[in-house]
């Protein structure tokens, strides 16, 4: 039998906090679990994805070269600033007998024109996750009529997966 596949998107709230905690007491060493830790971060800066060009070659290559390695820069910042969340996810789940083995991160690049939703459903399809766990701030009344929560439209997009909101 194939592993039950959870993923819990993360970021630095404390709904994703108590999310995860929440995924470690309700599985609290359950065999045959495997948790993929998702966080989704912020889309690259415009101004690292494309420059204005240049008509001679050679400064078109020191142009590109310099985009690169400055995109290569900010891609090990993120990924520097993003792994104290999932270190700290990981605890969680070991404290909660969940073995380091069957803890999987990720890091999803978001696609120009996805939303936050798209992003973690088309993780849990990639990553064969048929449970999806998201934490959820309580919102003002004022608040939720102008904002839809990421929990609400994983729900309206995809009814392949089941959905665990942590409030």
């Amino acid at each position: 039998m194939d592993a039950k596949r959870i993923l819990i998107a993360i970021d630095d709230a404390k709904p994703s906090h108590r999310a995860v905690a929440y995924v470690g007491q309700m599985l609290n060493g359950a065999p045959g679990v495997q948790v993929c830790l998702l966080h989704v971060p912020a889309p690259v800066p415009p101004e690292l994805l494309e420059h204005g060009g240049s008509e001679d070659p050679v400064e078109e290559r020191q142009i590109e070269a310099h985009l690169d390695h400055t995109q290569a820069t900010w891609e090990d910042r993120m990924k520097a600033d993003i792994q104290p969340l999932f270190d700290k996810a990981q605890a969680i789940l070991r404290a909660a007998q969940i073995p380091d083995h069957a803890v999987e991160t990720h890091i999803a690049a978001p696609v120009s024109g996805h939303d936050l939703d798209t992003c973690i459903l088309e993780a849990a399809h990639t990553h064969r996750c048929d449970t999806v766990v998201v934490g959820r701030a309580a919102f003002s009344w004022l608040r939720e009529k102008f904002q839809e929560h990421v929990a609400d439209k994983i729900l309206r997009q995809d009814d392949r997966v089941t959905l665990w909101v942590v409030q």
